[in-house]
């Protein structure tokens, strides 16, 4: 199977306004959640990592401190997630073959799971490789270089979902359970994993 580079971008510019405090400092199991999303990530075999924060920077910037991350703030977080996508690719340190978007939010994505996502684009070299969950998509999704281009042109909050109507045929699905799928935007989210 031929060697690739994966970088990762975790997503972490939200005001979480549902939740009502910023989700990035939330204690999940014993450390802030982003700090915990980042930790999965170092464990996995990635390229580099790029933080993209933007709402509460000066409160969630310190919890990233001295982790071996690349950290960049999105001024214009108001304006979705297309814009932390287009700034995370912008401050990508190497030249990867893809990246895997990663979202603050989303704590159970497991290490085996990127690994996996990892392993499929370097054997197939689809465009977009997602989660499957029983028929749905999960998080998170790798692109290939070849669709920066395309990904950095997105506005407003879709992030990569034009491209994945676009490349529909082409995606590459990978076998994931619902921990895919879980996500924390309420604070009763918090309750069905006894957090």
């Amino acid at each position: 199977m031929p060697e690739v580079s994966v970088a990762a971008i975790i997503l972490a510019a939200g005001a979480s306004t549902r939740f009502g405090s910023p989700k990035q400092l939330l204690d999940w199991r014993g450390q802030p959640l982003l700090r915990h999303v980042i930790l999965q990530a170092l464990t996995t075999p990635l390229s580099e990592i790029v933080v993209v924060l933007g709402a509460h920077f000066q409160r969630i910037a310190p919890i990233v401190h001295g982790m071996p991350v690349t950290l960049t703030c999105n001024h214009r977080w108001q304006q979705g997630m297309s814009s932390s996508v287009a700034l995370g690719l912008r401050a990508l340190q190497t030249d990867p073959d893809g990246a895997i978007f990663l979202l603050a939010d989303q704590p159970e994505v497991s290490p085996e799971l990127i690994g996996r996502m990892v392993t499929a684009f370097a054997r197939t070299r689809a465009p977009i490789v997602v989660p499957d969950v029983g028929g749905r998509r999960g998080n998170p999704a790798l692109f290939a270089s070849a669709l920066f281009l395309e990904l950095m042109q997105v506005r407003g909050d879709r992030g990569g979902r034009a491209l994945m109507q676009r490349y529909g045929k082409r995606m590459q699905w990978v076998q994931a359970d619902e921990r895919a799928l879980y996500d924390i935007d309420w604070p009763r989210d918090l309750d069905q994993r006894g957090v």
